[in-house]
């Protein structure tokens, strides 16, 4: 018998009330911190990223978000090249 079948066969024998206590005794994680930590990163990534339509064509932006993906966007951001890979040309959108 593993430990995860042995706590079950102890879970199903406690009563209602004695689980009640295991649960409120048991630390709850404070999920408003890590949605905060996702959310940062992925307004860092909107901030960063180019757009389809900065790029000279629908691969090179493909190209330029999936490296960014694999190595992260703050890695991606500390790179030198000015924010830019080696195989990608990013056309500048002027605003009138």
């Amino acid at each position: 018998m593993t430990n995860i079948d042995q706590l079950a066969e102890t879970l199903k024998a406690l009563t209602p009330r004695q689980l009640q206590k295991v649960l409120a005794a048991t630390p709850k994680k404070n999920g408003a911190k890590i949605r905060e930590a996702r959310n940062t990163r992925t307004e860092k990534y909107f901030e960063v990223a180019p757009k389809p339509h900065h790029c000279l064509t629908y691969d090179v932006y493909r190209d330029v978000t999936n490296y960014m993906s694999e190595i992260g966007t703050q890695a991606w951001v500390s790179q030198s090249v000015n924010h830019r890979t080696k195989n990608a040309t990013i056309v500048q959108v002027r605003k009138l």
